[in-house]
């Protein structure tokens, strides 16, 4: 027995010394992610220096910012290879750095906050979209196979007690080495990283596992604020039910449409025959409040404005439709998108983003035509003065061929495919020109119901999108770049007002001074005081210098 229990022993020793050191496997795992799955951080990295001669012209800081880089995703491994846990963990960091980087990579997309945020809150329709054939590829490639080794490999690990030992050791060193680039580097290192600080966005696994923890830090596991009432004062103006009259309003939350591409403001192709021909009035000049639909949405009706927006005090707190409702406006969301992002919880609300109406929707989701069909039946059932809310799909990317039915594809040839990159820029630019189109149609289909209404209702349309698309210029897709450095393609959107003739005639609003608004600069900001005007809602919260037409007003 003693024999058998030393061959046991024999064999046991023999796996130790043939199995690889933990921080062998972690060193390669760290190299692996840092050669091969950070193009796009290299690539700004290089960039941050080309503006004062180039790394050549600053080599020994421009390498000790690197050290600084390698220090940290030594960090990174070494926090998450302890024994039994370590290899799984370490499989999972290089299948989220794999997905991270064809992410980046391939659209210019940034792994910050507000973009993590989206991922997490995205429906299971729009992420199917993003698991093209190539991305799968990829994601086999360099994710599932690297993993798969890492777990395959046999590791050995140190006693418990010494790696215990072992990894703070590391771990303070390491955290010290960064610390001396940054000190000694001094007033340089300062400016390079405020000045740079997004390539981190893109730096992988960091900017994922950054923006994850913030993300649950801030929405997930923060304490759960009580709501606070704001504007409970308000009440109705007489505006609102003068002379037995009927006000109905239809805001049109907009999807990733973006101001370029709209020929009222100018844009070479016909994308806005309907609107035109209605004689809206187009606001030129209209910023978004954010870069993703998490964000602008909550933020155009908090009435907080954009620099002062902090998305969890704006949850805890009524918004503009709740004020409405308790003024006595009679308020509905209908959603063919994401969801209405919390501003319709108090408010009677319907999702339509999986509903299952034949020839419009599919197992990836409906056309925006699912929230017109029975739009007059809607229309009906409200008691006015009222407000209904659209929350369209629009131009929601990167599937934009899937968003308009092949007999709207008007400009050709479109990419018919969500690995946009892949296709050329005029291509891609001809799908998103269709959604652009399409939603005009669309909006003119709202006009239509309105117009069909009884004489003694008076009835508008507002219509403005969440934020803008990056469509390839600069080598970046999609949205959700930081606001302070994201292109204007991003941030610039449409808005639009049609009014109906008896809301022109009984809104005592000097119209000309309406069309002198058409060249303002304007932002979301305006969303919240401009709705409360034009139902007359009288409230302290109320700031006439941010609604639009508050100076239009007769006696005003």
């Amino acid at each position: 027995m003693g024999d058998d229990m030393a061959k046991v022993f024999d064999r046991r020793e023999g796996g130790r010394r043939r199995a690889v050191p933990a921080w062998l496997l972690g060193a390669l795992v760290a190299l692996y992610m840092l050669a091969l799955l950070n193009h796009t951080f290299w690539h700004l990295f290089v960039q941050s220096f080309a503006a004062s001669g180039g790394i050549a012209g600053q080599l020994p800081f421009a390498l000790s910012v690197g050290a600084r880089v390698v220090c940290l995703e030594l960090v990174i491994v070494a926090v998450v290879l302890w024994p039994r846990a370590g290899k799984p963990l370490l499989a999972l960091l290089i299948l989220v750095a794999a997905a991270s980087a064809y992410y980046m990579d391939n659209f210019g997309a940034w792994l910050n906050r507000e973009v993590i945020e989206s991922i997490f809150e995205t429906s299971r329709a729009e992420a199917s979209a993003m698991l093209t054939p190539d991305m799968l590829r990829w994601l086999l490639l360099a994710g599932v196979l690297p993993a798969a080794v890492v777990l395959c490999v046999p590791v050995r690990f140190a006693p418990w007690r010494r790696a215990l030992v072992t990894r703070v050791v590391v771990l303070l060193a390491l955290a010290g080495l960064m610390a001396a680039i940054a000190h000694f580097g001094g007033r340089t290192y300062r400016y390079w990283y405020r000045n740079h600080r997004t390539v981190y966005d893109v730096y992988n696994p960091y900017a994922g596992l950054s923006g994850t923890f913030h993300y649950l830090r801030r929405d997930v596991f923060a304490r759960k604020r009580p709501l606070v009432p704001v504007g409970t004062d308000a009440t109705l103006g007489p505006a609102a039910t003068a002379d037995g009259r009927k006000r109905l309003l239809v805001l049109v939350v907009g999807e990733t449409a973006r101001a370029q591409d709209y020929s009222l403001g100018g844009y070479a192709r016909d994308t806005n025959p309907e609107m035109a021909r209605r004689g809206v009035y187009y606001f030129r000049d209209t910023w978004s409040c954010g870069t993703a639909t998490t964000v602008s949405v909550p933020c155009m009706f908090s009435g907080m404005t954009r620099e002062h927006f902090k998305k969890a005090v704006a949850m805890s707190r009524w918004n503009l439709l709740d004020i409405l409702q308790h003024a006595g406006v009679d308020v509905s969301w209908r959603d063919n998108d994401e969801g209405c992002k919390g501003v319709c919880a108090r408010v009677p609300n319907e999702d339509l983003t999986h509903a299952s109406v034949a020839g419009l929707c599919d197992s990836q989701g409906c056309l925006d035509d699912v929230l017109l069909d029975d739009l007059p039946q809607q229309l009906a059932k409200l008691r006015p003065p009222a407000l209904l809310v659209l929350h369209i799909k629009g131009s929601h990317g990167p599937a934009y061929y899937k968003r308009y039915p092949p007999s709207w594809a008007r400009f050709k040839p479109d990419c018919e495919t969500a690995e946009v990159q892949t296709c050329t820029y005029p291509q891609v630019v001809n799908s998103y020109d269709n959604t652009i189109l399409y939603t005009d149609h669309n909006l003119g289909r709202v006009v239509d119901a309105l117009e069909a209404l009884p004489a003694s209702y008076d009835t508008a349309m507002l219509y403005l999108s969440d934020h803008g698309e990056s469509l390839g210029e600069g080598g970046i897709y999609l949205h959700g770049a930081d606001w302070d450095t994201a292109p204007p393609q991003q941030k610039h959107i449409p808005m639009l007002l049609w009014l109906s003739p008896g809301w022109k005639q009984g809104s005592g609003v000097d119209l000309s001074c309406v069309a002198a608004q058409e060249g303002r600069n304007l932002s979301q900001d305006n969303l919240f005081d401009t709705v409360l005007g034009l139902f007359d809602v009288r409230t302290r919260v109320y700031r006439p210098q941010l609604d639009i037409f508050a100076g239009c007003r007769k006696g005003a």
